[in-house]
């Protein structure tokens, strides 16, 4: 019976990540499909990019200081691929979904590479990484207006929904024409480890007394 008390007791814990104002977020990237960030959603006659490009991204979204802190390793493109596209003329951006599907194409929310400099990129044997920490707020995005932006009280919250997605734009003959990206990849919110500790503590806890029921 005690064991089963502090097993209540563990789940009934509030968990860090629901007070945090820091938020981790994280994902993986290949090939886009022309139309959007899921195939199954949006589909389109140009079709998958033929590119065995990827990446993966990770960072951390303050939404009291409203920015985001990431580090951003591509495999398979360099920097000299990189293409200037959209509205501020930059290669890297994060997407919000758009016309209300999950995985549709849709505008740029906040640039990933408005105003960063040759040390903010580091050349790989296979590719590049890109770390630094930008603003999410509109006044910060350049040309991306509202309309593209959701606005700054709805920003924190849209990044965090899983539909925002990272596109990075290149130079890339196979790609037929708009939106020009290579490799795309939805971001989702990650677990912080404390609160896998809990979650896995009370997981221990509950078959330990699974076993002394048994």
């Amino acid at each position: 019976m005690k064991h089963l008390w502090l097993l209540i007791v563990v789940f009934l814990i509030p968990l860090p990540t629901l007070e945090a104002q820091v938020v981790q977020l994280g994902g993986t990237l290949s090939a886009a499909n022309q139309g959007g960030s899921d195939p199954s959603v949006v589909t389109d006659p140009n079709g998958v990019v033929p590119s065995a490009a990827t990446g993966t991204i990770f960072g951390l979204l303050d939404t009291s200081a409203n920015t985001f802190n990431f580090n951003l390793d591509v495999n398979g493109i360099f920097t000299s691929d990189l293409m200037n596209f959209g509205p501020n003329a930059t290669p890297i951006h994060l997407h919000l979904a758009g016309g209300g599907n999950a995985g549709n194409f849709g505008p740029i929310a906040v640039d990933l590479t408005l105003g960063a400099t040759a040390a903010d990129f580091t050349n790989t044997a296979t590719g590049f990484q890109l770390s630094r920490t930008v603003s999410v707020l509109l006044a910060d995005q350049g040309a991306v207006a509202l309309g593209m932006h959701p606005g700054d009280s709805l920003i924190n919250g849209a990044l965090q929904s899983g539909d925002a997605f990272v596109l990075v734009h290149t130079d890339n003959p196979d790609i037929n024409g708009f939106p020009f990206g290579e490799i795309r990849g939805n971001l989702s919110v990650v677990p912080e480890p404390s609160s896998l500790a809990l979650l896995g503590l009370g997981s221990v806890l509950f078959l330990s007394r699974r076993r002394k029921i048994s």
